[in-house]
């Protein structure tokens, strides 16, 4: 009875948090956009700050149900007058094919490199 009361495990569900960022409505987004067009497509910003308004976070994080890897995913947008004018992130989104399953990573628009010359050149050589 002692064997057979240690093989059962409890129920244990996923935790999803933050804005779900969707690739297809992703990839409609474009720089020049108004804010209402965004928030539109995507919704309402997670994380607006309010000492910078014109800059939007969108942070969705997805912890499984048994493993110790929570998956994350930060979208920043700028605007400047009203209207988009920077797209920082990365996103990666999973689909299943016939042949099995497949990751597809959609790069944004990575940061600007920030940092003296030293600092970019380590950054170059080690990456």
């Amino acid at each position: 009875m002692l064997l057979l009361a240690s093989c059962i495990k409890t129920y244990k569900h996923d935790v999803q948090q933050g804005n779900i960022i969707d690739p297809d409505r992703l990839s409609r987004l474009e720089l020049g956009m108004t804010k209402s067009d965004v928030q539109t497509l995507l919704g309402t910003s997670l994380l607006q700050d309010s000492f910078h308004p014109d800059r939007w976070d969108y942070f969705y994080s997805l912890r499984k149900a048994r493993k110790k890897d929570t998956e994350k995913k930060l979208l920043t947008l700028y605007f400047k007058d009203g209207k988009l004018y920077q797209i920082v992130g990365t996103v990666t989104s999973t689909g299943e094919t016939e042949a099995g399953s497949q990751t597809k990573t959609v790069v944004i628009d990575e940061k600007p490199a920030t940092g003296g010359i030293i600092q970019r050149g380590w950054d170059k050589v080690w990456k």
